[in-house]
Formats: structure tokens, C-alpha cells, sequence
């Protein structure tokens, strides 16, 4: 495994900061779904922790993406001004879209979290973001 780091810019111009964890041979493999990781926890923080979960998904066919939200980690940006704001969803709904149309993608893209990272994934789905 291996990991990637990207910058997503947000249609107002400011960047997240994201790793994704994919295979040794990537570029080798059909095309595969994604599950993210979406919260303020500091991507860098616990890589050991990041490393483990994120084997355990590239392991079994996905790829994997730790982004931090706006404002938070090395993301650029203010963090907004309450949890799970507008302009979180928004940007989690940009980062989905992001992921689904890697070339590596095949469309479809998962959620998963504890604390802030799993009422994000809740309150996406509940916003049903347009496939690509």
C-alpha cells in the first residue's frame, strides 16, 4: 500500500489537504470504489491508527481517503463556525465528487468515521450527492 497526498480545491479556491491509501499496483487493478474519511482530527495525527484501518480497506479491493475538513490540519480555510456546518457538507460533497471521478474510480464512494467523522458520514448520505 501506498500513500498519496492531493490538494481538492473547492470552488471557492481554497484547497483540503487529502491522502488516499491505495495498492502497490494501483494503475494494474480494474476500477475501484472509495470509502472517505471526512473529518478535523489532523490527517497527520495517528498515522499508525490511519495506517491500520486504511491496510485493512486497500486490502480488500478500495481505495482510501483521509481528507481534513476546511480549516482544520493542513487544509487551508477557516473552520466554519459550528460543527457540521453548511460549508463542511458542501465541501464534503465537492471531495465526493472529487473522488468519483478519479481515473482509477469507479464512481462509487463510501463513508465511515467515529465521532465527528461518523455524523459526517450520516449527514452526507442524508444529502444524497449526485453520482457522477
Amino acid at each position: 500500500m501506498q500513500v498519496e497526498e492531493f490538494l481538492i480545491t473547492m470552488p471557492d479556491g481554497i484547497r483540503l489537504a487529502a491522502d488516499l491509501f491505495v495498492p502497490d499496483d494501483l494503475h494494474g487493478q480494474g476500477p475501484l470504489p472509495a470509502v472517505l474519511e471526512y473529518l478535523p482530527y489532523r490527517k497527520d495525527d495517528g498515522r499508525e491508527r490511519t495506517w491500520d484501518l486504511f491496510s485493512y480497506v486497500v486490502e480488500r479491493g478500495y481505495v482510501g481517503a483521509r481528507v481534513d475538513i476546511r480549516g482544520t490540519g493542513r487544509s487551508e480555510g477557516v473552520l466554519p463556525d459550528r460543527e457540521y456546518s453548511d460549508q463542511e457538507q458542501a465541501d464534503g460533497e465537492v471531495v465526493i465528487d472529487w473522488l468519483s471521478r478519479q481515473a482509477w474510480s469507479n464512481g462509487n464512494v463510501g463513508m465511515w468515521g467515529i465521532s465527528w467523522g461518523g455524523v459526517d458520514s450520516i449527514q452526507m448520505a442524508m444529502r444524497e450527492p449526485a453520482p457522477p
